[in-house]
């Protein structure tokens, strides 16, 4: 059967090893795997020098938002635009149920925005933040619909986002029977909002102190409630952005015991450590939870590494220049988030793979396949193998690059990793067996992506 596609000659990254292959593309999928030169078709790009990853997976994107009153750069278009751009071919985003609300009219909302206008695949979590019995009754019927995770706050009280521990446990008693993940934005409320208050009180309004009003101890004493209700209640449980060492402890001693626990870190808390809160620019920076020191950031790189970190997303927030300075004059006012899908991947590979942290197959882990495993994408995604999409990004091992301002998709106006010298960059993005993306040219539009529906796979109660 001849085929559309070859990507010839390349370093193919697939779970059980890499080693030079070719690539068989039809009808948007992987038709085979072949030896170097035996693949014939339509099509064959030269791969020879490079090396084939599958195409990545950010499950933690944030498109057309509007938090602490900013809104994102990126729409559903533009983001999944520069989501490509980076060789990422599928994002998971974000329905919100408002408070008094239902789940199913959040996430019906949210397609409509989506829909017709993504450039790549495309999925979302439910951001669950009212658990009355109505709520919770309509569970099932979002888990059914595709949308398998729920993400639960236990911050942002003045967002209408925090929900506190009674009604998380009933929310985890459903999700677990039903093989559904609740996923935390683990943070401890209490200790976090005193201390805001006394920086402020203080007259400690510069950017270092959004860092010490949310140290390791806030995030990993919302981590420990976590997997304490997750584990009576019987469901699994993901933890978002972790990035303190003695959280990532608790973590691996529940993995350790058997809990259905995982856990992800965020490309800025491995690229990035709290010394920039100091710089002019440092309110460019604030984030939640905030960057951390050397140390902490020294034990992510080795729960990465050893995989107890699975994956490594973007958390990606694409607040402008114009929008993080208008609350520069208080670290509380600031908008928090940064961009990042597009740069994960250089960044991941120059930092893990070029450093020697990390195998080529455990980056394509942390990258592509550890997500879609946890969230319900998998086989379909996450891996090169044959019947799988034809997902894939080709990236120069060799060639430096530095990161600049202009390196967005868009009009940003500052960039978190300006000046970084990068090596791993992307030169080809094929989604499902179509190049989108050819030495920077972008040859996609609006509604080429499509919803993907996630299998339930968390542990069934």
């Amino acid at each position: 059967m001849s085929a559309d596609l070859v990507v010839a000659g390349g370093e193919v990254v697939r779970p059980d090893g890499a080693g030079p292959a070719d690539v068989l593309v039809k009808d948007g999928r992987i038709l085979d795997i072949v030896d170097p030169g035996a693949g014939r078709g339509l099509r064959t790009v030269d791969a020879r020098g490079r090396i084939v990853l599958p195409g990545g997976i950010d499950p933690h994107v944030h498109f057309l938002i509007g938090f602490m009153g900013q809104k994102s750069v990126y729409d559903f278009y533009s983001g999944t635009a520069a989501a490509l751009r980076g060789g990422v071919t599928t994002v998971i985003d974000f329905a919100l149920q408002r408070r008094g609300r239902s789940m199913l009219d959040g996430l019906a909302y949210r397609r409509r925005q989506a829909d017709g206008q993504v450039a790549c695949d495309y999925g979302l979590h439910l951001i669950a933040t009212d658990m009355s019995d109505a709520a919770l009754a309509e569970a099932p019927q979002v888990i059914a619909a595709g949308a398998s995770s729920f993400k639960v706050y236990t911050i942002y009280e003045s967002e209408g986002l925090k929900v506190d521990d009674g009604p998380l446990h009933d929310l985890m008693r459903v999700s677990g029977k039903h093989g559904g993940t609740v996923i935390l934005h683990a943070e401890n409320a209490s200790i976090i909002e005193t201390l805001i208050a006394r920086h402020v009180a203080a007259g400690d309004f510069a950017p270092r102190f959004h860092a010490l009003s949310r140290p390791p101890l806030a995030e990993t004493e919302a981590v420990s409630r976590g997997m304490l209700l997750a584990d009576d209640a019987g469901s699994s449980l993901h933890i978002f952005h972790l990035n303190s060492g003695p959280a990532l402890d608790l973590i691996e001693a529940a993995q350790a015991r058997g809990q259905a626990v995982s856990a992800e870190t965020c490309t800025h808390y491995l690229a990035l450590t709290d010394e920039v809160y100091d710089r002019e620019d440092g309110h460019v920076f604030v984030a939640s939870p905030p960057l951390r020191d050397k140390a902490n950031q020294e034990r992510i790189w080795r729960g990465v590494a050893s995989g107890s970190l699975e994956i490594v997303t973007s958390d990606d927030a694409s607040y402008g220049a114009e929008a993080k300075a208008l609350g520069k004059a208080r670290f509380d006012t600031i908008a928090n988030g940064m961009p990042g899908v597009e740069a994960r991947l250089p960044i991941l590979y120059t930092l893990g793979v070029a450093s020697g942290r990390m195998s080529l197959t455990r980056f394509a882990e942390a990258w592509s396949g550890g997500a879609a495993r946890l969230f319900g994408l998998a086989p379909e995604k996450g891996a090169i193998a044959a019947g799988a999409d034809a997902d894939l990004v080709v990236i120069d091992p060799e060639t430096t690059r530095r990161m600049t301002v202009d390196s967005h998709y868009g009009p940003i106006g500052y960039n978190p990793y300006d000046g970084m010298d990068l090596v791993g960059w992307p030169v080809m993005t094929i989604r499902r067996g179509e190049i989108a993306i050819e030495d920077g040219a972008f040859r996609g539009k609006p509604g080429d992506g499509r919803f993907i529906a996630r299998r339930p796979v968390g542990r069934m109660a």
